[in-house]
């Protein structure tokens, strides 16, 4: 499959001193991470995952599930902060539009519920990571900007993190 390979967390990166610990996230559904694709843009998710800080006694629900309309998250992404995923840094930038209206990631809520089309929805307690088989990756994007959401719903707070890996294909 022809095309750059991306992937983006639903935090700040790491720094020369910290190592970044996700993002807390109270009782509720939110979105944790979206990814804007621009109108004639089109994606293929590779694989996403999630990591949460303590074993919970009631699973959170995760959800990745694509909308026509964004939510506005707390932190934009930019092009620093949503990079090739493969060791060759000579890629050009990810086309996603970024935005906390469109790619970017922390405490959103949910805008809209009418979900276009739904390709994961997992009950989780500690962790949990998806990768769909070579060439069988679900594609999104089409004539109309869309918006793939990576939604959490917890019982009580907890600390995640959740990351997404996808190729550009247009």
């Amino acid at each position: 499959m022809a095309g750059s390979q991306f992937q983006a967390y639903n935090s700040a990166l790491s720094t020369t001193t910290n190592v970044d610990g996700g993002t807390s996230y109270a009782a509720g559904a939110k979105v944790a991470l979206q990814l804007g694709i621009p109108a004639n843009g089109q994606i293929a998710l590779v694989e996403w995952g999630v990591s949460l800080a303590a074993v919970q006694t009631t699973a959170a629900v995760l959800e990745v599930a694509s909308t026509a309309t964004a939510s506005t998250v707390t932190t934009a992404h930019t092009t620093t902060t949503v990079f090739p995923a493969i060791d060759n840094y000579t890629l050009s930038n990810s086309r996603l539009t970024m935005g906390t209206g469109a790619t970017g990631f922390g405490n959103g809520a949910i805008t809209s519920n009418t979900t276009l089309r739904p390709v994961d929805r997992q009950q989780v307690f500690s962790a949990y990571a998806k990768i769909w088989p070579l060439e069988d990756y679900p594609r999104f994007g089409g004539s109309s900007a869309q918006y793939l959401q990576f939604r959490i719903n917890t019982a009580a707070t907890v600390n995640a993190i959740i990351y997404a890996r996808w190729i550009e294909l247009i």
